[in-house]
């Protein structure tokens, strides 16, 4: 009880940390909201479609996802960072960074049907579908109003705003199993949430700002944050290549899309705790990125304590997954998806060491060291594309599951170890694993 008090009582004099636990309620409130309601819904269509729909449906948003990240233009963590150091005016970085996204959405939106249009030359219907989703990477220029969210700690906003769309879409979805939609249908809806999440960032926007600087367009910011951000954007496409490349390559490797659709249902279920460690990793950036213009100690000693919070959020969330797969499975999607089940209980462990990356994200940025992040993610998605090579085509999705796992590994704890400048990144994470000195060190402190 007296640990609890003193426990409590440094907390409730402790601003920083109390804006850290609402920002992050808020945050985790919204995924949870989506989680009860998304994982139901999927399950719902899933069963509906079957695995072979649902894996054409899943080898579409595969695609789309891939240049998705691309067309983020690696803005978002580089911008938050000059709108909390206060570097150009904020309606400056904000229009600045919507330009310069709506410009490589409308690039990537013809990018992406021209590559389903390779894969699949006779496919019709499938180029429609992904035209249709990749159309949201336009819509997402909006997101920029995101990265003002962010540096002031303002979760409240979007979260309130996601969590009414996807109670909206969620019902249109439902209305789609019940009306017998399509899969074209049910793509306009993943392009109508998207749309609806921007209308309502902008008036967000209007309503909540406290600066009220111009919107204007910079050369000079936008020749900047593109200089520092290329090794992001080519970054973020090899961590796309090594999420999404399994499941295009399950598409393409494999007669039928029914594994494809049972595997995406696994992953479904693997990442659907994904919003708790994100969660805590963008309500602590701020802190973090603050802490290292103030104090090295105390900036390395919060980047320790965040792969510390990732690494057994990830592990519990892991072991309760690991040991319930086949209950969730059977409930949520049914006979046809039995073998899911196995492909979950290898999958649910990548999550760790890809959580674990985007913890390190924090810290590159903050230590100017992104670019060496390219260099092994490059490795990561060749370990990835070869080892599906050699894996789908006689173990299907439990390949493409496997090679998810040893990526993801090879990333964030293998790759790093190779460059001495981000060597102690990898060395920091193999520290959060122990759980007795992490609890010595606790105890210590206490004392």
């Amino acid at each position: 009880m007296n640990l609890f008090r003193r426990v409590k009582k440094k907390f409730n004099n402790n601003e920083t940390a109390k804006k850290v636990l609402a920002n992050s309620t808020w945050l985790i409130s919204d995924k949870v909201f989506n989680l009860v309601i998304g994982v139901f819904v999927t399950a719902l269509v899933a069963r509906y479609f079957g695995p072979e729909q649902y894996g054409q449906f899943n080898y579409a948003l595969a695609i789309v996802s891939l240049f998705t990240v691309l067309s983020t233009l690696g803005l978002e963590i580089l911008s938050v960072k000059t709108i909390i150091d206060k570097q150009y005016e904020e309606g400056t970085i904000l229009c600045t960074s919507f330009l310069l996204r709506i410009t490589g959405g409308l690039f990537l939106t013809l990018v992406s049907w021209f590559v389903i249009w390779i894969l699949e030359p006779r496919n019709v219907y499938l180029q429609v579908i992904v035209l249709i989703m990749s159309f949201s990477m336009v819509l997402r220029a909006f997101e920029v109003i995101e990265y003002w969210i962010q540096a002031h700690q303002k979760s409240k906003i979007s979260s309130l705003i996601r969590i009414v769309v996807s109670a909206i879409t969620a019902l249109l979805k439902i209305l789609l199993v019940c009306f017998g939609g399509d899969l074209v249908l049910f793509s306009t809806i993943y392009t109508i949430d998207i749309a609806i999440i921007s209308v309502a960032l902008i008036f967000a926007y209007i309503k909540y700002r406290e600066e009220r600087t111009s919107l204007k367009f910079s050369f000079k910011y936008a020749k900047e944050i593109l200089s520092q951000s290329w090794y992001l954007v080519l970054s973020g496409l090899m961590v796309s290549l090594y999420m999404r490349i399994d499941q295009i390559m399950l598409g393409t490797m494999l007669p039928n899309k029914d594994q494809l659709g049972i595997f995406s249902a696994a992953v479904r279920i693997a990442e659907m705790w994904y919003f708790v460690p994100m969660a805590i990793i963008v309500s602590l950036r701020p802190v973090i990125m603050k802490d290292k213009k103030i104090d090295n100690e105390k900036y390395i000693n919060s980047v320790q304590k965040l792969y510390n919070i990732v690494t057994w959020t990830c592990l519990i969330f892991g072991f309760i997954i690991l040991f319930s797969s086949k209950i969730i499975i059977n409930i949520l999607y049914g006979k046809e998806y039995t073998e899911a089940s196995g492909v979950l209980s290898i999958s649910i462990w990548a999550g760790i060491f890809a959580m674990l990356g985007s913890a390190r994200g924090v810290w590159l940025v903050s230590e100017g060291l992104q670019k060496y992040s390219l260099a092994y993610i490059s490795v990561g998605c060749f370990v990835n594309i070869s080892l599906n090579y050699f894996l789908i085509p006689s173990l299907g999705g439990y390949g493409a599951a496997i090679a998810t796992l040893a990526s993801q590994f090879t990333v964030a704890i293998v790759a790093p170890l190779f460059f001495k400048p981000t060597r102690i990144s990898s060395i920091m994470m193999l520290r959060a694993f122990n759980l007795k000195r992490l609890l010595g060190s606790y105890i210590n402190k206490q004392g």
